[in-house]
């Protein structure tokens, strides 16, 4: 498979994966979740299979895959839970790690919330770019935004976003197993997106994020007036589920955008 960035060691740029076929109609852009770089991801994203033996690559050979990387941030609780010790700065180094924002408990994603704010301006900032860049290339509807974890964070937060003249923000949304907080919510901001489709899914047995989490974000993006496709899984684990997964996005694709 062809990447425009294929170190052996995981890198802070961003990693392309090219259409397998010769055409360029659709980009997918999709975000890792935190400690994780967008060059590890690309290279076991594709390892995800479709009922008949296909990656989502094979299934689509038109479309251009970007996977971006967040930038490297101090955990502010690690911070304070060091505070204390005689070697906190020595520890604080080996402590920063990729997040697309800073939170405070994983479990409890509100607490704290505005520690998340920095980090989400300067995320949100990089994935538009990002989209700017490819509707040079391609229509902005053929777009689409997907991330797994913290990653999805942003989707959420997109579509949150305030829309007036804002064009670029209207790509197709997929998002996987989003995180939950409680930032300010305003249907009223969202009503140029609402048109947007969105494509959720989660595992009961997911030990990362906590599957009530996944079902709050489905209530959070229904509350804005999004059109929401819904899956649960019995087990899968923290990531796209091994037998089903891939064939529901499949499903979710073909029905709302044609590649």
């Amino acid at each position: 498979m062809n990447t425009e960035t294929d170190e052996a060691v995981p890198s802070d740029a961003t990693t392309t994966v090219a259409p397998s076929g010769k055409n360029h109609t659709h980009t997918f852009i999709f975000l890792h979740g935190r400690e994780d770089f967008g060059s590890d991801l690309a290279h076991y994203f594709f390892d995800s299979k479709a009922s008949d033996g296909r990656s989502l690559a094979e299934i689509y050979p038109s479309v251009r895959w970007v996977f971006p990387t967040a930038k490297l941030r101090y955990p502010a609780h690690r911070d304070f839970e060091f505070s204390k010790l005689s070697c906190a700065e020595a520890l604080k180094g080996e402590e920063i790690i990729s997040q697309w924002f800073d939170v405070w408990d994983l479990i409890a994603p509100e607490e704290k919330e505005d520690l998340m704010i920095p980090g989400l301006k300067e995320s949100i900032g990089q994935i538009l770019d990002i989209i700017k860049e490819e509707a040079q290339e391609i229509p902005l509807e053929r777009i689409i935004l997907g991330g797994i974890s913290q990653g999805s964070q942003h989707i959420r937060t997109i579509l949150q976003m305030p829309t007036d003249d804002t064009t670029e923000k209207d790509a197709n949304i997929k998002s996987l197993e989003g995180t939950l907080s409680s930032l300010s919510l305003s249907a009223k901001h969202t009503s140029s997106l609402t048109k947007t489709p969105v494509f959720l899914a989660h595992s009961l047995d997911d030990e990362t994020v906590p599957f009530t989490q996944g079902q709050g974000l489905k209530q959070t993006i229904e509350y804005l007036g999004y059109d929401v496709v819904w899956k649960d899984y019995k087990d899968g684990g923290h990531w796209i589920h091994p037998k089903q997964g891939v064939d529901d996005m499949v499903a979710f694709l073909e029905k709302v955008i044609a590649i």
